[in-house]
């Protein structure tokens, strides 16, 4: 299922995202767009980042810690993560973006499509894939 394809290709063709991977509280990748890095890879050196975000939370008198960023020189990105939850299911968002971006609102914009489509399909409503009036893709895509 591609979660995040129409949604993230006009940011990946403009430069102001890099790559984007979705992965669930087991570390398996569920979407990833871009190719600089393998999302797989992406997906175990992150996952322990996730777990600490949680206990992060659970540990200290914080609400809820919202991202982590790590920011490179070589090249020059900022590594993104953003623990998001639906129906109580627990997802991460690892974005990669140029240092030059603006990240948040793009961050919190992904993060609403993510959402949208957890929802769906949690609910069993069918999920639109392509662009707006479109009847969807094929399943399993």
């Amino acid at each position: 299922m591609r979660y995040l394809s129409e949604e993230i290709r006009p940011l990946l063709e403009k430069k102001e995202l890099l790559e984007l991977v979705l992965v669930d509280r087991e570390g398996m990748v569920l979407d990833a767009e871009g190719n600089l890095f393998n999302p797989e890879q992406l997906a175990a050196l992150f996952l322990p980042v996730h777990l600490l975000l949680q206990n992060i939370s659970r540990d200290l008198p914080l609400e809820r810690v919202e991202e982590i960023s790590v920011r490179a020189l070589g090249p020059r990105i900022r590594v993104v993560l953003q623990p998001v939850t639906v129906a109580e299911a627990s997802y991460l968002l690892i974005a990669l973006f140029p240092t030059t971006t603006f990240y948040r609102q793009i961050t919190a914009d992904i993060i609403r499509v993510v959402k949208d489509v957890t929802r769906k399909l949690a609910s069993g409503s069918p999920v639109q894939e392509g662009p707006p009036g479109s009847t969807g893709g094929k399943p399993g895509q």
